[in-house]
């Protein structure tokens, strides 16, 4: 199974060297769902503000659904700023 993770903001900084930009593919085993992933690339939990599967927003108590063979999953941290 193939699925896409875009991080943005401070969050690309958790891609692997070889990412495209701010996205990386990866062959994951069946299921995996939004939360394993966000926790496979040590992305802090309680900085996690927004998370889209193939475009639509997934709320906190949904991020354990599977994902599908091609989903897109796209992260960016809570805003920060004064």
């Amino acid at each position: 199974m193939k699925i896409t993770l875009k991080l943005f903001a401070g969050f690309a900084d958790y891609l692997p060297p070889d990412a495209d930009g701010n996205a990386v593919t990866i062959d994951a085993p069946a299921p995996l769902t939004p939360r394993q992933l966000i926790n496979r690339y040590r992305l802090p939990p309680e900085q996690v503000r927004v998370v889209m599967r193939n475009g639509e927003f997934v709320p906190a108590e949904a991020r354990d659904a599977p994902l599908g063979d091609g989903d897109v999953v796209a992260v960016w941290p809570s805003v920060q700023g004064g």
